[in-house]
Order: C-alpha cells, then sequence, then structure tokens
C-alpha cells in the first residue's frame, strides 16, 4: 500500500498555467474493485445499497462500472464513490462502522461468490467534466501511470493539455489522481477520459494518440514515468450524478 504525504499533494494542487487553473479539483475517490461470478446479483446487491437511507445520508455520487479490460487482473466490477472533500469521506468511513445497510452489502455479496479484489483512494488534482459530461459519459479509458517525479509530470501534463486544447484534439472530458493509498498495480498517478460509447472513444484516442502535444509529452516524461496498466470500463449506473459538479 502506497501512502503519498499531504505535504507533497499540496505542492501538487498548485496550478502552473491558466488551463492548469480551469481544470484544478478537488474531492476524493475511493474505489473498490469485485470478481463477481453472477453479475445481476452484484448489480441488484449494490443497487439495494445504493437505495438506503445510510447511503442517501452521505449526499455523494457513486456509480458501478463492469470492466470491460484490465490485463491479467481479475476484477470484473468496479464500485465508485465520489466525494466532495475530506470530510464527507470520513463521514462516510465512520458511517460504515456502524451501518447496517453496509453489512447487508458485504454479507449479501459473499453469498453471492463475491470477492474483493482491491480497495484504492485517490485525490483529485485535475479535472475538466461538466454536469452534460457526467449524463453522457459511460465508456472510461484509464492510464495507471508510475512515476518518480510527481511533481514535474503534473506540469508536464499542464502543459500537454494547453497544446492538445490549442490543437482541438483534447477530449470532452478527462482527469487525474494521486493515488493516496491502495494502488492497484503500485501507480502514482489515476489517468482518465470518458466517452459516450467505445465508438467514440477508439476514434478520439486515435487522434489524441497522434498528435503532437502527446508526442512531445512522452518525450519529455519517459525518463521519469512509465504505464503500468490501462482499463476500459462501462458505466452499469450511477447514483447522485447530479452532485459530482455542484
Amino acid at each position: 500500500m502506497k501512502f503519498i504525504k499531504i505535504t507533497l499533494l499540496s505542492l501538487l494542487l498548485i496550478s502552473t498555467s491558466a488551463v492548469a487553473q480551469q481544470f484544478s479539483a478537488t474531492g476524493m475517490h475511493a474505489g473498490f474493485g469485485v470478481n463477481s461470478v453472477n453479475p445481476v446479483a452484484t448489480f441488484q446487491n449494490v443497487s439495494k445499497y445504493m437505495e438506503s437511507e445510510d447511503f442517501k445520508k452521505l449526499g455523494i455520487t457513486a456509480g458501478l462500472y463492469a470492466n470491460n479490460v484490465n490485463g491479467a487482473d481479475d476484477t470484473t466490477h468496479l464500485i465508485e464513490f465520489y466525494y466532495p472533500d475530506a470530510a464527507s469521506y470520513q463521514k462516510a468511513v465512520d458511517m460504515a462502522a456502524t451501518s447496517s445497510a453496509v453489512a447487508n452489502l458485504l454479507s449479501t455479496a459473499a453469498q453471492n461468490g463475491t470477492q474483493n479484489t482491491y480497495e484504492s483512494v485517490y485525490i483529485n488534482v485535475r479535472e475538466k467534466i461538466t454536469a452534460a459530461d457526467v449524463e453522457k459519459n459511460k465508456v472510461f479509458y484509464v492510464w495507471r501511470v508510475e512515476t518518480t517525479d510527481l511533481p514535474r509530470y503534473l506540469r508536464e501534463w499542464d502543459k500537454m493539455i494547453e497544446d492538445i486544447e490549442d490543437e482541438g484534439v483534447a477530449g470532452d472530458s478527462y482527469g487525474m489522481k494521486v493515488a493516496f493509498a491502495g494502488g492497484l498495480h503500485g501507480e502514482s498517478l489515476f489517468v482518465w477520459a470518458g466517452y459516450e460509447n467505445q465508438q467514440q472513444m477508439l476514434d478520439q484516442l486515435a487522434v489524441f494518440n497522434s498528435s503532437e502535444g502527446f508526442a512531445r509529452f512522452n518525450a519529455k516524461t519517459q525518463s521519469f514515468s512509465s504505464i503500468v496498466a490501462n482499463e476500459i470500463s462501462t458505466q452499469l449506473a450511477l447514483w447522485n450524478g447530479n452532485l459530482y459538479t455542484e
């Protein structure tokens, strides 16, 4: 389990350009990977929890995703919780310790043969997304990145964002998160992009991957960073999506 010190995170949150300031982000993301032998039962179990009073009291966004492509990892589904700040994350941690709804979620999952594969916590540092994007995004591409120089990587990423936005090849929504604890592949960063469907993802990634801005970024960061995993997931359900951008 890898922990990134809060002092370092404070440095990462300092924007280095006008574009970076526009796309800077706050909030936390807790992700739980599971291996399900019964996808229908998993969907029903998670949905039941999301409809509980305990979850509703949290006032957060949550989602269930099918993990379409993830290499050799045996995760089939992702249960993701999005917190606007550390206080809301703490509230959820405290409630989980005594929540009957959480206890039922876990016991039912065990009865269904569902097994946890990982638990991770990330802190948002960059994000470009609108309420309309939250509504239409159904497919997500993820780059898990390991770097030995987080501040430098973030500076170069900000420069790349300026370049691809100027080139007109940037996607509608994307972001970067620092792995605070439990990085699945030992990654330092979790980078994502959202799309309406698989075809749009393939078309837009083809343009992005061949862009000059991305080529310059790779040339500048390859000596101190590497992609440790790529993933594709499909959103099955989203709860309180309207809260994500508030």
